[in-house]
């Protein structure tokens, strides 16, 4: 049993050291919802309740989380590998982490997430074991009212989230304690409704989960023991300069209200203007109304609405109101496209956008660093609760489908490094990323490997590469059939016959619309079995003839490897190193008639 004092006491002091974060956190809720009345009362009139201005907040927020929210890639190759046992140990742990990342749903999680980091300035990843699947689960926890404690390291060793409930649904998900959540043990009957929200308070630290209830003497709704031994947080933060956790938006809330009071008084004075009397010369009698209605008077000129006219500073200072919300939300005007691409070079725009890059490469370098100590804690809570179970996993890599299965004692033992990348291009657009790429590939500065898994998109480099050797080895294939093809009209001046390589050309092509190119090729060009024959004995004086020697044919020689009685110039020649047909009648004459002549030569290779 945990001691509660204890733990009681230093959830109150982690709460009264976080108080001003707190109230951050609810000032810039209530402006991001447009509770405007909750910031400063009174400041809305009655016939407008709700701000007239855009909530460049929300909007700005909204814009870097989606560039925030790519999950990047994951790699859990922990060095140089040269075996193919270990590169088949990282894939299937690399498969582990993707399905640690699929089944948690956390791609769809993201945005939410990444709104989170950069509202509120801390993004806490909880791992949490799913006994029901028998396997972790990632979960991303709202930053608001969270309480950690770090080591010297960085690390979580105590995690406390505080919200409320109502207590209707807590007494149905802890009847045991029904009575006490709704009231009904207190004296003089002092009982709660059933839609009274009330608080709670889950604390986990290395050996022990409590649940409770402050509001309620501190009522232990939950007790158990942690097994895992550590806390199974991961928190994302921005940077810090204080001990204080500080959102993107903070300081920028106040600009915001200004801006839209400015735009309400302007709303104001037009309204006055539309609505002010008219001043008339002294010689109008009757003020007609209506359409078309005419005034007769001898000074037309000095007919007039009394208005207010709004002096040119306010203009002046809506404008340096509304400068000031755009630069406290670091949000450039080119990165919503209200530029005027007329008089701002391609350039200025790059210059303007400098600074919102920078935004994304840090906040993807926080939340990846985050992600892989969530990945960490997953490997070693798959290891610890279930070491022998045996588990299938599918899902997607990459764009690249994949079903695997794993025992976490056998493909995890006790190796949980992860790498987790958005790329050597982290912070540029796609097509700046793929040309600096190309370039840096192009003067073989890094490997094709390199660029590779760099690239600004999803892709598995593994499956990437080999079907990219398949394609160029298909080809090559295909060009060497291709120059047979092209060779059967020499061959027909030789004298040979091309009816065979035509007809298995003909046949490649029946056969490619069943099967692969390279498996059609194998079975067109297969060789034809050869019948069985008896060795002919060997004429009589053939070295090797008596005896032989092991793994040369009978009758052949095993110095020239020429079949016995041929000199080593004759093997082209006829039996005895005779001339062929066409060198005994190279001899004819213009009439047709033979020379009546012929010659023996006999050339020994050099």
């Amino acid at each position: 049993m945990a001691d509660m004092s204890v733990i009681t006491r230093r959830v109150e002091a982690l709460r009264r050291d976080a108080s001003e974060r707190d109230e951050r956190h609810q000032t810039i809720t209530d402006a991001r919802a447009q509770k405007i009345d909750n910031i400063a009362p009174g400041s809305m009139p009655d016939a407008w309740p709700k701000p007239i201005t855009a909530n460049l907040i929300d909007t700005s927020a909204r814009q870097l989380a989606e560039n925030l929210a790519p999950l990047p890639s994951i790699n859990c190759a922990s060095g140089v590998m040269t075996s193919e046992r270990s590169k088949k140990f990282v894939a299937k742990k690399t498969k582990i982490a993707y399905s640690y990342i699929i089944d948690s749903a956390f791609k769809a999680r993201m945005p939410t997430g990444a709104d989170w980091y950069l509202t509120y300035g801390a993004m806490p990843i909880v791992v949490e074991p799913d006994f029901t699947a028998g396997r972790p689960r990632l979960r991303i926890d709202n930053p608001m009212k969270h309480y950690a404690q770090y080591d010297l390291s960085g690390k979580v060793i105590s995690y406390t989230k505080v919200w409320r409930e109502k207590a209707s649904q807590l007494a149905s998900k802890f009847p045991e304690h029904a009575a006490a959540i709704l009231g009904k043990d207190q004296p003089f009957g002092r009982q709660t409704g059933g839609d009274t929200e009330l608080e709670l308070i889950k604390y986990c630290d290395k050996g022990v989960y409590v649940l409770y209830m402050p509001e309620r003497r501190n009522l232990v709704l939950m007790e158990t023991e942690n097994r895992f031994g550590k806390v199974p947080v991961a928190i994302a933060r921005k940077a810090l300069w204080d001990d204080q956790e500080r959102g993107q938006f903070d300081d920028v809330v106040w600009p915001m209200l200004a801006h839209n009071r400015m735009a309400m008084l302007g709303l104001q004075a037009t309204q006055q203007t539309v609505r002010a009397p008219l001043a008339l010369p002294t010689d109008v009698q009757k003020i007609p109304f209506g359409d078309d209605a005419v005034i007769r008077t001898n000074s037309p000129e000095k007919i007039r609405r009394v208005g207010t006219d709004m002096p040119q500073a306010a203009w002046q200072q809506d404008a340096l109101l509304q400068q000031e919300v755009m630069r406290g939300t670091r949000t450039p005007a080119s990165a919503t496209g209200d530029v005027n691409a007329s008089i701002i070079t391609g350039r200025g725009v790059d210059a303007l956008n400098g600074g919102y890059d920078i935004q994304v490469a840090t906040g993807q370098l926080m939340i990846g660093h985050a992600l892989e100590q969530a990945l960490e804690l997953a490997f070693e809570m798959d290891e610890k609760y279930w070491p022998d179970a045996k588990k299938s996993i599918s899902g997607v890599i990459n764009g690249t489908p994949f079903e695997e299965t794993y025992t976490p004692s056998k493909d995890i033992n006790g190796n949980y490094r992860v790498s987790v990348s958005y790329g050597f291009a982290s912070g540029m657009n796609p097509n700046q990323a793929l040309v600096f790429l190309l370039q840096l590939r192009g003067d073989q500065l890094v490997s094709r490997d390199f660029v590779q898994r760099q690239l600004p998109m999803d892709v598995d480099v593994a499956m990437l590469q080999a079907e990219v050797d398949k394609e160029q080895t298909t080809d090559a294939l295909k060009q060497g059939v291709f120059a047979l093809l092209s060779s059967i009209g020499i061959m027909a001046q030789q004298g040979m016959d091309p009816t065979m390589i035509l007809t298995k050309a003909a046949q490649l092509i029946e056969l490619r619309e069943k099967m692969p190119m390279h498996e059609a090729i194998l079975t067109a060009f297969k060789p034809e079995p050869q019948p069985a024959t008896a060795p002919a004995a060997a004429p009589p004086g053939t070295p090797g003839s008596e005896g032989g020697q092991p793994g040369v044919p009978f009758g052949i020689n095993p110095a020239s490897g020429l079949p016995g009685g041929v000199a080593p110039g004759q093997a082209q020649l006829g039996p005895g190193g005779k001339p062929d047909l066409q060198t005994l009648l190279a001899g004819l004459t213009s009439g047709g008639r033979p020379t009546l002549s012929a010659s023996v030569k006999r050339s020994v290779p050099a």
